[in-house]
């Protein structure tokens, strides 16, 4: 589920991207993002559309006299309507069985691609099965990327320089501690919790070591892991673990 690459746009920041992309997530239907990557100042998602959300399935092989009209008509909402206060282009890619929604927010280098709930599997997020835990992902995700980029700002503003630029990206890995914690809820509410851990990893593009310590000190409490020669600090923001170079 490869993203085409975002076109440089510069005078651009990490932070802002992280801005962006967080309130990006939420309006465009808060869907599960089967993954997020932050390149500097570049930000592109892929997210799984929610089955109930297209209320006319089509399948593919498509043709120009039958075209994907639920996906057509998804987009067409949404055309003219402002996404994390940028306008949106949708393109729909129709060359396989399921079609997938593109979507570019103009003047800025985030991007999204939604794919429908066929085309992603509980491997391709290392869990054991896929269900209603994936709703709370999205909120859980966005709430992380403000702490981030709320921090980025204050370390920029303590240490002066110009703004640190960093690699964020969101992966999934399995929970080893997840059937002991399952026993210890409700059985009414087991369904929601996520049989994965959601971990952004962040890597430092360019940052000055004033800014990098201003920044470290919030992860106070932060627990090391990793190999010694890529160790990292685990610090976990709610429902989700950052991980920082050490």
């Amino acid at each position: 589920m490869a993203m085409e690459e975002a076109a440089m746009i510069p005078g651009r920041s990490s932070t802002e991207a992280l801005i962006t992309g967080k309130v990006f997530m939420g309006e465009i239907g808060a869907f599960f993002p089967v993954s997020m990557t932050l390149r500097g100042h570049e930000f592109t998602a892929v997210f799984m559309m929610r089955p109930s959300e297209l209320r006319h399935r089509t399948t593919g092989p498509y043709t120009p006299d039958r075209p994907p009209v639920d996906a057509m008509n998804w987009a067409q909402l949404r055309t003219g309507t402002g996404l994390a206060g940028h306008f949106p282009r949708f393109r729909i890619e129709a060359s396989g069985r399921w079609p997938r929604i593109h979507v570019e927010l103009l003047g800025i280098a985030v991007r999204g691609l939604i794919v429908m709930p066929e085309e992603v599997t509980a491997e391709s997020v290392n869990a054991p099965y896929l269900g209603e835990w994936q709703e709370q992902i999205s909120s859980t995700v966005r709430i992380a990327l403000d702490w981030v980029a709320g921090w980025l700002t204050a370390c920029h503003h303590q240490a002066g320089g110009t703004e640190p630029s960093v690699d964020v990206d969101l992966v999934y890995r399995p929970d080893d501690d997840y059937e002991t914690g399952l026993a210890q809820v409700d059985e009414r509410v087991r369904e929601l919790i996520p049989p994965v851990r959601p971990v952004l990893e962040l890597r430092w593009r360019s940052v000055s070591s004033a800014q990098r310590k201003a920044f470290m000190k919030n992860l106070k409490g932060a627990r090391k892991t990793g190999i010694r020669s890529d160790r990292r600090l685990s610090y976990r923001i709610g429902g989700i673990e950052l991980e920082v170079p050490a």
